[in-house]
């Protein structure tokens, strides 16, 4: 009877057990310098690499030991146990350098089939962990002591989640950087359609491509320099899709897509944003493809509108726009936050408004760990401390994410030198200066493109460039017997 009720308590499976004491142990133990002492001693950290060569030799805990280690020392032990699992779980981690760990292979055949390291008996979700904060390390969370995320069942129930198969991954080297294309896609407001009404007691207005003859021909052009470029993956600006564009953008990647990789390395492509679907409103949707398959591999809806007011419509050069007053974004706003498991990292896309609008996403990426956001805006020219670069510091210090922001042309196009003065890109990508997180550093890429077929360049004539999900032993140590 006592072995059955162990079980039920303290579950064998090293993922399972892990989600239990996690959610079990009292927050106060790291919200003082309690768990920080703990993770200083030898003696303790000792007991947890015996623990975790326990796990890798056989795949599990035996209930009975947790629970009587619980029973001896309480929180401290809990602590202990966790720790020996995080080293074990290390190996069903795609993002840490593990390997040779057989008895682990069941808990990463969850993860890849299951989309989360726990099985059923458990809530939420534990996932590997591929971020780290982009600050210098200090008293550490409860999160930062270990190298899965924990998240919880109303974050969870918000995401939409994905794992990549491996036969469709592209296989980007941890330790290499990905070169990254972001194309303007719109030229000038002549390439936009722009629509105002009055909807419901209020002025809206419709945003949307001009699917033009001209605007076809770019789009080819584009795909064809991301080629020439070795561009790996590529992220085009919010306004580049209609319904119809959505089919061009796929039919030219796939027709052109190539199984050579040196020619030809593009394999993401973000498309961008536009109103899709045939409901009314639409979604702002972002799409992001499998250049080499035309498959949707991640879909995500603009979570907040943006509203115009009067000096931005006047300063924009919106055509038809009123005088005064506000105008509302006409769009149906998402409800739920898709992120994409891959050999890159964990992604997730944020549309323009979004990127300032942190409370609506912000703890639920944080849970879940994203390593890199794709961020589409249509909007003035990025300019440096602004709040597109503002916007992507925070997050990286916050979540330790690479933040990739691709601007068209159309609204700067109408805004004269003397009114907004200061060197015009066209994206950025921000992201930690250093694996290892001693000081509050943010590596931003600045790129320029003057046509919109053009690619964004640095100053060097290089494209930005981001790197994969950060390495497990960068930031943790890991000791076993």
């Amino acid at each position: 009877m006592t072995d059955q009720l162990a079980t039920a308590a303290h579950p064998a499976e090293p993922a399972d057990l892990f989600v239990r004491l996690y959610d079990s142990i009292a927050d106060d133990v790291f919200q003082d310098w309690t768990a920080t002492r703990w993770y200083a001693d030898e003696r303790i950290r000792r007991r947890a690499g015996e623990i975790a060569e326990t796990v890798l030799d056989v795949g599990v805990l035996d209930p009975a030991t947790t629970a009587e280690i619980v029973a001896e020392h309480g929180d401290r032990g809990r602590f202990v146990i966790m720790l020996g699992l995080d080293i074990a779980l290390a190996h069903a981690n795609p993002y840490a350098p593990s390997y040779d760990a057989p008895a682990m292979a069941r808990t990463l055949i969850t993860y890849l089939t299951e989309g989360r390291l726990n099985g059923p008996g458990t809530t939420g979700a534990l996932l590997p962990r591929c971020a780290f904060p982009g600050r210098p390390l200090g008293l550490r969370t409860k999160a930062e002591f270990f190298g899965v995320h924990r998240v919880p069942q109303a974050a969870w129930n918000k995401i939409e989640h994905r794992v990549l198969p491996a036969v469709h991954d592209p296989h980007f080297s941890r330790d290499e950087p990905v070169t990254v294309g972001c194309a303007p896609v719109l030229e000038t407001l002549d390439d936009v359609e722009i629509e105002f009404e009055k909807r419901h007691g209020m002025t809206v207005y419709r945003l949307r491509p001009m699917d033009s003859a001209g605007l076809r021909s770019r789009i080819k052009a584009i795909v064809r320099r991301l080629d020439e470029s070795g561009a790996q993956l590529a992220v085009m600006p919010e306004t580049s899709l209609s319904n119809a564009l959505l089919e061009l953008w796929k039919e030219v990647a796939f027709d052109t897509a190539g199984r050579d990789r040196d020619r030809r390395p593009l394999r993401f492509l973000m498309l961008g944003s536009g109103p899709l679907g045939g409901e009314d409103p639409p979604p702002n949707r972002a799409v992001l493809i499998d250049r080499w398959t035309g498959e949707e591999l991640l879909v995500q809806d603009k979570l907040s509108g943006f509203t115009l007011d009067a000096a931005q419509m006047r300063l924009w050069r919106l055509p038809d726009a009123p005088p005064s007053g506000t105008a509302v974004e006409y769009a149906r706003p998402g409800t739920t936050i898709s992120v994409l498991d891959s050999s890159l990292g964990r992604l997730a896309v944020l549309i323009c408004e979004d990127l300032g609008r942190s409370i609506g996403w912000e703890r639920e990426l944080q849970s879940v760990g994203a390593s890199h956001l794709l961020v589409p805006i249509f909007s003035k020219p990025i300019l440096e401390h602004r709040w597109e670069d503002q916007g992507a510091e925070r997050q990286v210090a916050g979540l330790g994410t690479w933040v990739t922001v691709s601007n068209s042309l159309a609204v700067g196009a109408a805004i004269p030198e003397e009114d907004l003065p200061g060197t015009r890109y066209t994206c950025l990508v921000a992201g930690p200066q250093s694996l290892h997180r001693a000081a509050y550093a943010t590596e931003r890429q600045f790129g320029l493109a003057r046509t919109g077929a053009e690619l964004g360049r640095l100053p060097t004539s290089q494209l930005p460039r981001v790197f994969p999900g950060a390495a497990y032993d960068a930031w943790h140590r890991r000791e076993t017997k």
